[in-house]
């Protein structure tokens, strides 16, 4: 795996506190990351040579160990997805995870999303946004670590195609009212939400994430957020 050239002095909405890889994890690296992994380029992507067909391309950012992108790309191959998650331990086992159910619609980028937005991937080119549990770094003087701004904000909407769905989900109230205000906002993102006009209802394929299931054991409620994407307003 090559190190991202661009590293800078910018505010990073993640610390690398990775621990230990496990045997497992290493091996998979060492083996398939080659095979399905995206290094760091400042070249655009073409997306048809890398997945070797057109289809849909679902963005999953943050994704932990890969729960959620594994378990919707076995339900939907008709689609693309490409996982975004900073942490080998957890791209280790999302590998893992592909080896074993023979899955070609995976790939992985080790990377900062914001990095990868900006120089990787080609505009007007996802059809879905997932961020799940991103980390709501709870306390003030961090707030300004996390991921979902107006930075991130206007580039998925670079990168989205019209009719696109942007999928959010936290277990942290401040941080649902944050997404919630700048999102509700932008007169390009459209609420889907259902008759309390703040949260959606979660959808059926949605699976429970690690950090959703330490949410609810400390009995946080949980708040969904989908928005459309129009390029006409």
């Amino acid at each position: 795996m090559k190190v991202n050239p661009t590293k800078n002095n910018t505010i990073r909405s993640y610390v690398k506190r990775e621990g230990r890889l496990t045997a497992s994890q290493e091996v998979a690296l060492d083996t398939y990351w080659d095979k399905h992994g995206i290094d760091f380029s400042h070249v655009v992507i073409n997306l048809e040579e890398l997945y070797k067909r057109r289809a849909p391309l679902v963005l999953d950012i943050g994704v932990g160990t890969g729960d959620t992108t594994h378990t919707h790309a076995l339900a939907h191959p008709e689609n693309n997805y490409l996982a975004i998650e900073v942490h080998r331990p957890g791209v280790g086992q999302l590998l893992n995870k592909i080896e074993s159910n023979n899955l070609t619609n995976i790939k992985i980028s080790n990377d900062d999303v914001l990095d990868v937005l900006q120089e990787q991937i080609p505009d007007d080119s996802i059809t879905q946004v997932f961020i799940f549990f991103p980390d709501p770094w709870p306390k003030k003087r961090h707030h300004k670590r996390r991921l979902i701004n107006k930075p991130l904000i206007d580039l998925i909407k670079k990168k989205i195609r019209a009719h696109g769905r942007l999928h959010i989900a936290t277990d942290w109230q401040a941080y649902a009212k944050h997404i919630q205000k700048l999102c509700d906002a932008d007169p390009q993102l459209i609420s889907l939400a259902g008759n309390d006009g703040i949260s959606c209802p979660r959808p059926e394929w949605r699976i429970n994430t690690r950090y959703e299931s330490r949410g609810l054991r400390l009995q946080h409620n949980v708040w969904e957020f989908c928005y459309g994407f129009s390029r006409n307003t």
